[in-house]
């Protein structure tokens, strides 16, 4: 095989992954294929240039080599002497070919490259694998926009909550964009959810840094049980409980003496069918205890026996939760 051919093999399998990796759900066994594939370093560089590609196509209309290339394929052409005609028609039609050739690959790769997303319903959790071997798990009501470069990884976190495990790459940061926050990791564990126009960071394992770029690129670093509140009037890095804050992730919502108010706007996120608090005097009492995700039963009814109080449905399917004596 000559090298021009095993090129361009390797720049269709490089066009093949870019495409199969950003589809709505990647499996398991195909990010596995595609980590052996990128292990060769001609792949890598093929799949590093199909990335760059798409980085340029923005700036392709203003190419020099494009416009050259497009001037040239629309400009009239001489005869030539009859006796070589055919040279002349090979070098127009080879113009126009190369500048259909480019424009054709640039559109496949911004196909191709155009960042994936992800997204749960109301009281769904998903976890997805992506093309480096990082790994995410969405909340309810999530949504993600994911999008990787030769020079960086980037994910949006455009509404909800998930817990990010990064693969390690030093040449590519993993950045996670949270409203006005940027949460910058190389290799660890963490949980971004979105807050007001930021985002609540908390950091699981490893180390990352937190930056809101608008605010006079205000920064911070977190340790492992640290999180932070960049929509706080005064952000600061506090400490955290990791375990109960997390659990979410393992299908478990976990309360640890959480005013009753704070506890039920957890437990709503997950449901359609709302629980709302008839008392007010109940907002602060403290609760305790570890419930499934979407176990909305369980949670009124350990309320129900813990205080006392009564569960009604409405005619719009909410909960109406309040003391017996309110009845």
């Amino acid at each position: 095989m000559t090298i021009e051919a095993d090129a361009e093999i390797r720049r269709k399998e490089a066009a093949d992954w870019f495409a199969r990796l950003n589809q709505r759900r990647v499996t398991t066994a195909d990010v596995r294929r595609f980590s052996a594939w990128r292990c060769d370093p001609e792949n890598a560089r093929a799949f590093a240039r199909l990335e760059a590609l798409w980085s340029a196509t923005a700036t392709l209309g203003r190419s020099p080599d494009i416009q050259i290339l497009a001037e040239a394929a629309a400009r009239p052409r001489r005869s030539r002497p009859s006796r070589n005609p055919p040279k002349g028609r090979l070098v127009q039609i080879g113009a126009v070919g190369a500048l259909a050739l480019v424009l054709c690959a640039a559109g496949s790769a911004w196909l191709a490259l155009r960042p994936a997303t992800y997204a749960t319903e109301i009281g769904e959790q998903r976890t997805v694998a992506l093309a480096d071997g990082s790994h995410l798990i969405l909340d309810t009501g999530s949504r993600v926009s994911v999008r990787f470069t030769g020079e960086r990884r980037t994910v949006a976190l455009t509404q909800g909550q998930a817990m990010f495990e990064v693969a390690r790459d030093a040449g590519r940061p993993f950045v996670v964009r949270a409203g006005d926050t940027e949460v910058t990791a190389l290799g660890t564990r963490f949980d971004v959810r979105r807050s007001g126009a930021g985002a609540r960071v908390i950091l699981v394992e490893g180390r990352v840094a937190v930056r809101k770029p608008a605010a006079s690129d205000t920064r911070w670093s977190l340790s492992p049980g640290q999180q932070l509140l960049t929509s706080a009037p005064r952000p600061r890095v506090a400490p955290v409980n990791v375990v109960a804050s997390t659990s979410w992730s393992a299908g478990r919502l976990t309360f640890d003496d959480t005013p009753i108010a704070v506890a039920v706007a957890e437990v709503n996120r997950y449901s359609r069918s709302p629980i709302v608090l008839q008392d007010a005097r109940l907002a602060s009492v403290p609760v305790s205890g570890v419930f499934n995700v979407g176990d909305i039963d369980g949670f009124v009814a350990a309320l129900s026996d813990l205080y006392g109080l009564d569960a009604t449905i409405s005619d719009d399917g909410r909960i109406l939760l309040g003391s017996a004596s309110k009845k």
